[in-house]
């Protein structure tokens, strides 16, 4: 008999529910697939700003005067080099030079920082940090996952809704990829300047009472929440690719197309992750078959429907061969393009 794997709860799901969420079941966690309107909420997106929960992203905090070393063990960059107060996107790679999670790394301060990567690679991660640590060195790593909120606001008005309603005590200007610790009504929280939706954009890791209480004033100041389902259709738009589905079949950073913007080696290369537009309102399984004048060339990961483009899109891992835009495609019986990556892009200051 097979036990069923654990259904993991949002700390504010209570939140959530009052709100009017709408749950789904993904990577293990129920999440808030909308709040009764999907396409209003990628509008705010793209439009002005709305509230992100993205705690089941998984959250360790490595700690200790050979931090930095353990970092650079479990992921490809050196580590140990990040300045404080910084943050670097990069990769963990198995023996072959394929990735198994895509995290952001940050110095919170001397010897800490603060590691945040996908969903369902938690365990995996966590247990390549620990592994990592060696007997003599002076490092410790901690799960917070569970222990704290991790909630974002994005979208191009975001720095004006964090400093309308959150920002007495942040640094008036908050760069990318930058960290801060700072006090929300006396509480210490971390905020940092990153989105993964194309558009400008913060994260803040609260405890869950004072995650409760940020997210309760921003919507008091007209700031909308948006569901796990505008998330992904505006990361799709990015062509941001999430582990689950784009990346968990195998792909080398260069297959990914991440080499050059995480300045990693790339590995080999052979295929790579293209984005692709349907002729069609269907939105098409993750694995279709995407076929190049009858022959097979590859398969769709993710696939969504796009308000803002009035489009059905996706992220597919293609031969390198046929991933030239233009390149006409049949995608499980629709007519597809390959078209130019992000499908939309933006003048803001995405990071």
């Amino acid at each position: 008999m097979t036990t069923p794997a654990r259904l993991y709860h949002l700390a504010l799901r209570d939140l959530h529910a009052a709100a009017g969420a709408r749950f789904e079941h993904r990577l293990g966690w129920s999440l808030p697939a909308n709040f009764g309107d999907a396409g209003a909420e990628q509008a705010a997106i793209r439009g002005g700003a709305a509230i992100l929960d993205r705690s089941h992203r998984s959250r360790f905090i490595v700690s200790g005067t050979d931090a930095g070393e353990v970092l650079s063990a479990a992921f490809a960059g050196r580590m140990e080099e990040l300045e404080e107060g910084r943050a670097v996107r990069t990769v963990a790679l198995d023996g072959q030079g394929l990735i198994r999670d895509v995290v952001l790394v940050a110095r919170t301060g001397g010897i800490a920082y603060l590691v945040v990567g996908e969903p369902g690679q938690r365990f995996e991660t966590f247990e390549r940090l620990q592994v990592a640590v060696q007997p003599s060195w002076d490092a410790r790593v901690d799960d917070r996952t569970e222990t704290t909120c991790l909630i974002g606001v994005a979208g191009p008005g975001a720095a004006r809704a964090v400093e309308a309603n959150l920002a007495e005590a942040l640094p008036a200007r908050l760069q990318p990829l930058h960290i801060v610790t700072f006090e929300f009504h006396g509480f210490r929280s971390l905020a940092i300047r990153t989105s993964d939706t194309g558009e400008d954009g913060f994260e803040f890791m609260f405890a869950p009472a004072v995650a409760q209480h940020a997210i309760e004033t921003l919507r008091a100041g007209g700031v909308p929440l948006a569901g796990d389902l505008a998330q992904e259709v505006v990361r799709v738009e990015a062509c941001v690719p999430a582990f689950s589905p784009d990346l968990e079949t195998g792909l080398t950073p260069a297959q990914a197309g991440l080499d050059a913007l995480l300045e990693i080696p790339g590995g080999a290369g052979g295929r790579m992750l293209s984005a692709i537009l349907l002729e069609s309102d269907e939105v098409v399984a993750a694995g279709s078959l995407v076929r190049v004048r009858g022959q097979v060339a590859g398969e769709v990961r993710s696939c969504v429907r796009s308000a803002a483009l009035d489009a059905t899109i996706a992220l597919a891992i293609v031969d390198s061969g046929s991933a030239t835009p233009g390149t006409a495609l049949d995608v499980a019986g629709h007519l597809a393009t390959i078209v130019s990556k992000p499908f939309l892009r933006r003048s803001t200051n995405a990071c």
